[in-house]
């Protein structure tokens, strides 16, 4: 993925926590290098030296890949800052990784700095991040056990109303999708998970449009439905598939992973129009989609609740 670097390696992709870069912290005396800290795939902090590359000078941390940017801060100020950190419950590429652990370091030592009077002295360093740095950030939350037993109940209201509703399970499904959206937007506000904020709002959006023109026009309904909903399948379980092979460690990840890789066969069912038509299978798929979609959030949360709760060491 060299070929991204250009796009990505810049000051937006800072911003954004999208650099193909790792970072790290370094604790830094003279031309000595005291200590080095990261946060790793594993969803653990690690140093250098565990990988068998000791960084004890400049001119090692140089030979190992490393150059220094950002500002320089107050040693006593980052140790506090980093025992308060909390890593996240889990690593995740698109979240909570090395990039983003050491947005929330900074960000953190910022504030503490600030409370202490120190802003002269980071400002002199040159630093030109310090608005930026002042907002604090969320590290990875829990997936929410209400958004999947709430995915759960849209899910047995798709199929069993195309059963009971009949000829108004077209309206019904719009009202469904306008319901989804709206638990959406309160789910986002709600985990606070601002680096995310905007595909959730996005997928919201989508949501709601999809529900409006369903409700409104029903001809778009009736012509546009089927490839609409393989579309919005397609894309929700790529989202979880990406999410549950950026989770680590991976068996925290099983659950979307499995829940995306059977949403796409099921929007390739629903394109093909097997075995029956797309308006008869309706109903079915996309209650079986939002079903796996539930179950995969309740079970990334009771992973991570259950190992935060009974961490192991290492």
């Amino acid at each position: 993925m060299s070929w991204l670097g250009p796009l990505l390696n810049n000051e937006i992709g800072d911003r954004l926590n999208l650099e193909l870069r790792h970072e790290h912290l370094f604790f830094i005396q003279g031309d000595r290098v005291l200590k080095d800290i990261g946060y790793s795939e594993k969803g653990r902090r690690f140093s250098e030296i565990e990988f068998g590359k000791p960084i004890r000078t400049l001119e090692d941390l140089k030979k190992n890949g490393y150059w220094l940017v950002g500002g320089t801060y107050d040693p006593a100020v980052m140790e506090e800052a980093l025992a308060r950190q909390h890593d996240g419950y889990y690593y995740c590429f698109f979240s909570n990784q090395c990039q983003d652990w050491t947005d929330r370091l900074r960000r953190a030592a910022e504030r503490l700095e600030t409370e202490r009077g120190l802003d002269s002295r980071q400002l002199a360093l040159g630093s030109t991040n310090s608005a930026y740095y002042s907002k604090p950030v969320s590290p990875t939350e829990p997936a929410s056990v209400l958004m999947g037993l709430l995915t759960l109940a849209v899910g047995i209201a798709a199929i069993v109303g195309r059963i009971v509703a009949g000829p108004l399970f077209t309206s019904l499904l719009g009202v469904l999708f306008l319901i989804s959206a709206a638990a959406h937007v309160v789910y986002a506000f709600h985990a606070r998970d601002w680096r995310n904020m905007l595909s959730i709002l996005l997928t919201a959006a989508g949501l709601s449009l999809a529900g409006v023109l369903i409700l409104l026009d029903r001809y778009f309904a009736a012509i546009a439905m089927g490839t609409l909903l393989t579309i919005l399948i397609a894309v929700y379980g790529l989202g979880s598939v990406a999410l549950g092979l950026s989770s680590r460690p991976l068996r925290r990840g099983l659950g979307p992973l499995g829940a995306g890789l059977f949403m796409l066969a099921l929007a390739i069912l629903f394109a093909i129009r097997w075995p029956m038509s797309g308006d008869a299978a309706l109903g079915l798929w996309v209650g079986l989609a939002l079903i796996a979609g539930g179950g995969s959030t309740i079970w990334l949360s009771w992973m991570t609740r259950r190992e935060d709760a009974s961490p192991k060491p290492g």
